[in-house]
Order: C-alpha cells, then structure tokens, then sequence
C-alpha cells in the first residue's frame, strides 16, 4: 500500500495521477441519483383485484434494487479513489487496482464483480450504465415501456418469465405449457412501432447478429454483408403461446441470445447460465438451412464488445 501524495496543480494534469483523477471526477459528475420508487407511476407496481403486484412490476423493483445498488458501490468507490489520489487516504491494494484499471481504460474488477456481465472498456460501460439506470428510471417513473430495451437487463431470464407469468395468469394455464412465438417486425428502432395493441406478449429491442445478415422486410436470415460483424436487430414481438400451438412451415433457425459475446456463461445460484438467455426462432432465408447457420456459428448479443 502506499500513499499519492498530491501534487501542484499545473503538474498533475501531466501525470498518470491527473489523468486518472479528471475520468474519476467526470464519473462522479454524472453519475445520476438513486431511482426513487415512491415517485413511480400508479401502473409500474399495480396490485390487481387479487391482491397481488403484477409479475413485470415484481421484475422493474428487483431491477431496480440491482442498478440502485450499483450506483452507490461506484459513488463510494470513486470518492475513495479521489481522496487516495490526492493523499487523503493511504492507498489500498483495491484502490490501486482501481487506479491501475483506469489507467489502461479497463473496469475495476471490483467494479465487474458487484455488476453486470460486460466485455466492454471503461466508458463504454460507464456509459452503458448510465444508460440501463435510465432505462429502469423511465419505466419506474412512466409506467410499462411500449418496448424493452432487453439488453439492459442484469436479468433478463426473469424478465422473459415475468412476461410467460403474466400471460399464464390471465389465462389460468401452467407456464409449463406456455413458450415464446418470435415474431419480427419491420420497426428498426422502438420509435418506429406504430401497433399500440399488440396482445399479449411485448416488443424487445437491442440486440445484435453475429455471424449472418438480416433481411428486415424479408423478416429472415441473410448472409453477412462484407465487413459487416454485427447487424444490429429490429424490434421483435415475443408472443406467448401454448406448446400445443402449430409451428409455421418454414424453416427456422434457433438462434441462442447471449448477454455478451464470449457465448460461455456459468451456471447462476438459480440454475440459469449467467450468459445464455434464451433461444429464437428466425426464419432461415432462401438457401439457408438451419444446419448452415449452426455452422456458421450464428447467434443474437445483447452488446457489443466496443
């Protein structure tokens, strides 16, 4: 451990310790406050005539605990992290950790343990964070979203099945019997939706193609312009249905959706993969056989690396 013993003005800025403490007053300039639930709108937490909250406001304050969470755990640490720069404080093994992630533009492990999966470089997450926090603040403030920015979710496995709840309840069906439809639309992003009543289910938006091309106006899978690595999704219906429901003809690729784009995950203490999500079903496209898009290692991200 050691002590950064402050320096003058005018040479700090030339040091690693003025580099490193203009990004950390930056952060700490826009970091936003904690969202308040008290202020959310009469349909995010609704309590039905059973007496029981609706299952998308259960998964919005669980969220929402997450994301509140991880903002006073930055807060704390970068005022730590500034007042270790400054020698206010002896620096600690983490707060040196800290200080060395910052100098090579990469997320505090400390930072990468209490959050989200990520494989993005320091701002870019910082500003993906900052993103998600507004995400949940919007839907806790102004009720349900038209459509869910599915990739800013620390769990989405229990959004997908607050949504199969929802459907199972209003129709007093087990949610055993009850899977997801994919239906894509023509909506680029969530501004384009025009189809305010969409029946059950909801509209998702954020993810990527790796690894094909995707045909919006055709609604199915192409291959990948050149240079292109990523195409980036239209907004998509997920529709529940009953397992017995017919299938469509067509051929469809089940494509997995990951979180990041590593593609491996662990199992989670609720026996979920803390990377995989969920599988859709895609059109296959003329000449494209679900077995070609297997080998061509095709699959849906929630983000990019960058």
């Amino acid at each position: 451990m050691r002590s950064m013993q402050p320096r003058s003005k005018g040479a700090v800025g030339d040091t690693p310790e003025g580099h490193v403490l203009r990004i950390v007053t930056e952060f700490e300039d826009r970091l936003p406050t904690l969202i308040d639930k008290s202020n959310a709108h009469p349909d995010t937490y609704r309590i039905k005539d059973d007496g029981t909250m609706i299952s998308l406001g259960t998964v919005a304050g669980q969220e929402i605990d997450v994301f509140n969470r991880i903002l006073v755990m930055l807060r704390r640490m970068l005022v730590e992290l500034r007042r270790g720069i400054k020698g206010e404080v002896v620096m600690s093994i983490e707060l040196e950790a800290m200080f060395n992630s910052f100098l090579q533009g990469q997320v505090p492990e400390s930072w990468a343990q209490g959050s989200y999966l990520s494989r993005k470089p320091l701002a870019s997450w910082f500003e993906d964070t900052l993103n998600r926090v507004e995400f949940f603040r919007d839907w806790n403030d102004n009720g349900l979203p038209l459509s869910f920015w599915i990739s800013g979710f620390f769990f989405p496995q229990g959004f997908l099945t607050g949504v199969l709840q929802t459907y199972c309840r209003d129709h007093q069906v087990p949610i055993d019997d009850v899977k997801f439809k994919t239906n894509m639309t023509k909506f680029e992003v969530p501004d384009d939706i025009t189809t305010m009543h969409l029946g059950a289910g909801v509209f998702i938006h954020g993810l990527y193609l790796e690894g094909a091309g995707f045909d919006i106006h055709g609604k199915q899978l192409t291959e990948s312009r050149k240079g292109e690595l990523y195409a980036k999704m239209p907004v998509i219906h997920l529709e529940p249905v009953r397992l017995s429901t017919p299938t469509d003809t067509a051929e469809t690729y089940k494509c997995p959706v990951y979180k990041t784009s590593a593609r491996v995950g662990i199992l989670s203490t609720t026996g979920l993969s803390t990377n995989y999500v969920i599988s859709l079903d895609l059109a296959s496209g003329k000449g494209g056989s679900p077995d070609h898009w297997i080998k061509c290692g095709v699959a849906l991200l929630c983000m990019l690396d960058d």
